[in-house]
């Protein structure tokens, strides 16, 4: 069977354009996007400290932990991956004051759980303290 230069050309038309053969419905690095969950969060090891308000939101590819705006801390772009129902989620958000908050967490049904370490580094000693947070999607 000979396979005519017309169909190859639309094989690799449909293969470019489906990128490989796959073709994705939604954009990756906006999987969350629209989401809010609210719960609390708290460090990781005490449990004398009193657990804390917080929300957390994606939106246009960007994410935002809103109890950390008032320490100058910017949304940021946020990377998912799928596994399943679970959606992983890593992002780091950075202040000029205060330094960076790396963040990884697993959204699953209307439940969003991370952890996120705050890092700021000083020229007399470095501060590294881990979190975790709990929370339930807004309605």
């Amino acid at each position: 069977m000979r396979v005519r230069p017309i169909a190859l050309l639309m094989i690799a038309t449909l293969l470019a354009v489906s990128g490989g053969g796959l073709v994705h419905s939604a954009d990756p690095s906006h999987l969350l996007d629209g989401k809010t969950f609210v719960g609390k969060n708290g460090e990781i090891g005490w449990t004398l400290s009193s657990d804390e308000e917080e929300t957390i939101v994606f939106e246009n590819g960007l994410f935002t932990s809103v109890s950390c705006v008032p320490y100058n801390f910017e949304s940021s772009e946020y990377s998912t991956t799928v596994d399943g129902d679970r959606i992983h989620f890593e992002a780091v958000t950075t202040s000029p004051t205060h330094g960076q908050i790396a963040w990884k967490g697993v959204v699953e049904g209307n439940t969003a759980e991370a952890t996120f370490v705050w890092t700021k580094e000083r020229w007399y000693w470095d501060t590294r303290r881990e979190y975790w947070f709990k929370g339930s999607l807004r309605q």
